[in-house]
């Protein structure tokens, strides 16, 4: 019996910092011309907003085109950020330090994570794509991905 309760916690702890949420855009006639996803992997911390931040920021532009999504409830939540403390820029050590401290709540929380690492994102991606072709040498890949890094988690 204990071996049970052992691999039942075990299963729900791992997937206790696991979520997985898409979205529908469609056109004017209700037809479904796109949709996407969002999910993250051991983010135990305003988790669902995160999700949601990330589904907007992906929304954003078809929304702008006049586009609809599923879940329209998106639409009145404030994506704000808080500016960034100590006129630094947010990062996730930075941001979880102020979350334990009390100065931002769990929502503003998974937002920041969420906006961090799709910055992240723009710029690993970007890269790449100089590197594809030629516009940086692989040193200066590395360089970039490194300060990259760096500027998400903030170590």
């Amino acid at each position: 019996m204990p071996y049970k309760l052992f691999i039942t916690l075990l299963i729900s702890f791992s997937l206790s910092g696991c979520a997985e949420r898409s979205i529908s855009i469609t056109d004017s006639k209700g037809d479904v011309v796109g949709g996407y996803i969002a999910g993250y992997d051991w983010h135990f911390y305003g988790l669902q907003d995160s999700i949601d931040y990330m589904l907007y920021k992906c929304a954003e532009d078809s929304i702008a085109k006049g586009y609809k999504i599923s879940d329209e409830r998106l639409l009145v939540l404030d994506f704000t950020l808080p500016p960034p403390p100590e006129g630094k820029s947010w990062n996730r050590k930075l941001a979880m330090h102020h979350f334990h401290e009390g100065n931002i709540s769990e929502t503003k929380l998974g937002y920041i994570l969420a906006d961090i690492e799709y910055q992240y994102v723009l710029v690993i991606q970007s890269a790449e794509e100089d590197l594809a072709t030629g516009k940086v040498t692989q040193a200066e890949f590395d360089e970039i991905t490194k300060a990259a890094k760096l500027q998400w988690l903030g170590e």
